[in-house]
């Protein structure tokens, strides 16, 4: 577990909504009248510390708008709200207009017949770093018949990953995301070997 960084959410919700508004209103600039094709991602990112953050990127597609006369428009649309423009050659040589604004990066290429308007926001860190849940057993609180997990030594979190489910950005290969200690389940103890199950 982590403790949220104070005002992080809400800053990564203010940058979504305010790439979502510009990014439309350019795609209402080139097409007026005509509803953009959306598609939107969320990505986490996590750091070998245990960091985590989210990425948000958007793209809108306009059917039938060629970026020769597009492109333009769109360069207008960005510049008026404040936006840096720079023409580039993108993929394949083709054309491509890229504007920054406040850490906002977006887009516009031809794809196809269509003009495709795309952005994201910066990663926005959550939870600046990971601290390792409390335990789940202590001595004075066994049950009856058990001891401290062998494995864990009664923290209940797998002993690789400490409970982050990553070790060096890549999935734990002692719980698979599970996150758990594989020998108790998360309990903390275990029985003691002969003693029964303690029940």
């Amino acid at each position: 577990m982590s403790k949220e960084t104070e005002g992080a959410a809400e800053r990564f919700e203010r940058a979504v909504n305010r790439l979502r508004r510009e990014l439309r209103a350019v795609a209402a600039a080139v097409t007026p009248g005509v509803e953009p094709r959306a598609e939107e991602r969320t990505d986490d990112r996590r750091t070998v510390g245990g960091s985590m953050g989210k990425r948000f990127s958007m793209a809108l597609t306009l059917p039938d708008t060629p970026y020769e006369t597009a492109a333009a428009a769109a360069a207008d649309a960005f510049v008026t709200a404040g936006w840096h423009t720079e023409l580039r050659q993108g993929f394949g040589g083709r054309p491509l207009l890229k504007a920054t604004r406040d850490g906002l990066n977006a887009s516009v290429v031809a794809a196809g017949r269509a003009l495709r308007i795309s952005g994201e926001v910066p990663v926005v860190w959550i939870h600046a770093s990971w601290i390792r849940p409390p335990r789940v057993a202590v001595l004075e609180t066994l049950k009856p018949g058990h001891q401290l997990c062998v494995m864990c030594e009664g923290w209940g979190s797998c002993r690789v990953c400490e409970g982050l489910g990553f070790v060096d950005s890549r999935m734990c290969v002692e719980c698979g995301l599970g996150m758990d200690c594989p020998d108790c389940r998360g309990t903390g103890q275990e029985p003691v070997p002969g003693a029964g199950d303690g029940r």
